[in-house]
């Protein structure tokens, strides 16, 4: 498969899918991480080198090319203008067969835009992929009715769990509640508990062709 993740921020490739990335490469296929948006919170503009430098690391570690959007779109801008979104992820979402993005009703706007900028790249009368939704600690749990409900899991080993976990080390700055590399590994479990393995992610399926 040509496997590709489009993320809103840095941390996001981790937190949602780092474990299937890893173990989808670790089985021979091609794996991109795309980001395309600048984060523009205080704590992102101050720390925006090194997150920049955190994803591209993060990326190598579960196996996966980096690409960062050259330009990178402002995440103030998102709302008005996805259509801009569309054009910059256009070329990858083409390449690949196999999107995993953001689960469109997170409380993070940001992650919202990006997943409805991969629908409208994905319609199927234009082109046919596969898409995945992952659910973000912090994001996707926190709305006032969250409605994330997975009917697609991932069975990972201890090696990807692990994997995940280091990989969510390099973003010390983003460490707050479930976003921490233990809290992951406990959510991990908890997923894993729900079909009977160690661990697992889990997502919702948004399209899907046989």
């Amino acid at each position: 498969m040509k496997v590709l993740a489009v993320v809103a921020h840095p941390d996001d490739e981790v937190i949602g899918c780092g474990g299937t990335l890893a173990r989808l490469s670790e089985s021979g296929h091609e794996v991109r991480v795309l980001l395309p948006v600048r984060r523009n919170d205080p704590r992102g503009v101050a720390h925006w080198a090194e997150l920049e430098r955190a994803f591209r690391r993060s990326c190598t570690h579960l196996g996966a090319e980096a690409l960062v959007g050259d330009p990178l779109i402002d995440e103030k801008s998102l709302e008005a203008g996805v259509h801009h979104l569309h054009d910059l992820i256009l070329p990858e979402v083409e390449w690949a067969d196999t999107i995993f993005t953001h689960w469109p009703g997170d409380c993070n706007q940001v992650h919202g835009s990006v997943s409805r900028a991969v629908e409208i790249a994905t319609r199927p009368f234009r082109r046919r992929k596969n898409v995945y939704l992952f659910e973000v600690s912090t994001s996707t749990e926190q709305g006032f009715f969250p409605s994330f409900v997975p009917n697609m899991w991932s069975p990972l080993e201890a090696r990807h769990v692990t994997q995940k976990c280091e990989a969510m080390s390099f973003y010390a700055t983003e460490w707050a509640g479930g976003r921490t590399p233990e809290a992951l590994a406990r959510r991990m479990q908890t997923r894993g508990d729900d079909i009977g393995v160690h661990a697992a992610e889990t997502f919702n399926i948004a399209r899907f062709f046989l």
